[in-house]
């Protein structure tokens, strides 16, 4: 079977080698490096030999044999690496690979186990694995290609679980930098979100291009489109990886300042706080003082614990009164003040939209652009546009 088949995927292959033998040396020798990379190296890593095997067969046809052994650890080490880095550039606290991280890493080490059973069987019984014209394998052989397609069929399912619980660590952390800051640029991790979309198509892909490995079948798919998509998306996630710290970095938090989570409505989230509705009112009136007469929302580095402290009230306290009394996170109550005092300032159009921004207490024009939009429902030039008296 040829996998490499045109010089175009044989080039895109030995490209994505190419990207990713720059990006995990320098990974590793950054000097900003956390314990966070380590499981984007191990996915790096994995996802380079995976998908840069066919490139060394088409080099060294004999290792075909061979290439379910080699793919197999790999597929399987790539899910839980991807969900361990997830976590750790999304805690609140530093994060560090502990004991109980390690049972994630149990389906690779099964699948090491039947790679290795895999590699050492007969050649004989490995032409008979993937000749379809030969018997069937019997025996021995034929228990350890059973695991094989076992495993297998774990990974598509850890896969889909792995995918799910990627993307619900993703929007609660998003949320959870709402509730707590006011300026989150750079820390979202959008790119990660779409990332994790299309490298989960890219895995049901690769299901169906393994498949047929089993029976010599010819390859159900464009080649071609598969390796291109996996070379964008190892270069995307090389790129933004190298350059990704994790969201709460240089703002960890300790356990006091963590607001309480739920799934649920605010009811729920706050149900045990015990404040009464008059308290929270008294909340409400302290905080919109301090906003109003001491604008507080100018410091660019205005955090829920900062205001709490300000105000003299608890982190959580301050958060049930915003969502529950305010009905507003605190990004957007923020972000609310900052906008209403950049109002005049862009009716007047004397300065220039970053200017606004920085003098208002963002830390970017687009998370400006984006605040203004939500709260006018216009950019600043039509909402300047639609307010602006012309004289005739």
């Amino acid at each position: 079977m040829e996998y490499a088949h045109s010089l175009t995927t044989f080039t895109l292959l030995v490209a994505t080698l190419g990207v990713l033998s720059l990006s995990v040396p320098l990974l590793l020798l950054s000097s900003n490096s956390s314990p966070a990379q380590l499981p984007l190296l191990a996915f790096l890593i994995s996802s380079g030999i995976a998908n840069g095997l066919p490139a060394f067969i088409e080099l060294y046809p004999p290792l075909e044999l061979y290439g379910l052994a080699i793919w197999l650890p790999c597929y399987l080490i790539m899910p839980p690496s991807l969900w361990l880095y997830t976590k750790a550039i999304t805690s609140p606290t530093p994060w560090h690979l502990r004991q109980q991280a390690c049972w994630h890493l149990v389906p690779a080490g099964l699948a090491l186990v039947v790679s290795v059973l895999l590699a050492t069987l007969p050649k004989e019984s490995l032409e008979q694995i993937f000749d379809s014209a030969a018997a069937s394998p019997t025996g021995w052989p034929q228990l350890v290609v059973i695991a094989a397609f076992a495993l297998m069929v774990l990974w598509f399912f850890l896969s889909g679980v792995y995918v799910v619980r990627i993307l619900i660590t993703l929007i609660r952390y998003r949320a959870k930098l709402k509730n707590l800051f006011a300026n989150n640029e750079k820390r979202e991790l959008h790119w990660l979100s779409w990332a994790v979309v299309v490298l989960a198509g890219t895995w049901v892909l690769s299901l169906f291009f393994s498949i047929p490995l089993l029976s010599n079948q010819s390859l159900p798919l464009p080649i071609n489109l598969m390796a291109l998509m996996h070379f964008v998306l190892l270069w995307s996630l090389s790129l933004f990886g190298l350059h990704q710290k994790p969201g709460f970095e240089g703002r960890y938090l300790a356990a006091t300042e963590n607001p309480p989570e739920s799934s649920g409505s605010n009811n729920e989230k706050y149900q045990k706080s015990g404040l009464q509705e008059q308290q929270l009112e008294r909340i409400a009136e302290k905080v919109e003082h301090a906003m109003g007469d001491q604008k507080l929302y100018l410091d660019a580095t205005l955090s829920l614990q900062k205001l709490a402290v300000e105000i003299q009230v608890s982190p959580n306290y301050l958060s049930q009164t915003l969502n529950e009394t305010l009905d507003k996170c605190f990004y957007d109550y923020v972000n609310g003040w900052r906008i209403q005092h950049a109002i005049p300032e862009v009716l007047q159009a004397r300065k220039t939209v970053l200017d606004i921004a920085m003098d208002a207490g963002f830390n970017a024009r687009s998370s400006f652009y984006k605040a203004f939009k939500n709260e006018t429902g216009h950019s600043p030039s039509e909402y300047r546009k639609r307010n602006t008296t012309h004289p005739h």
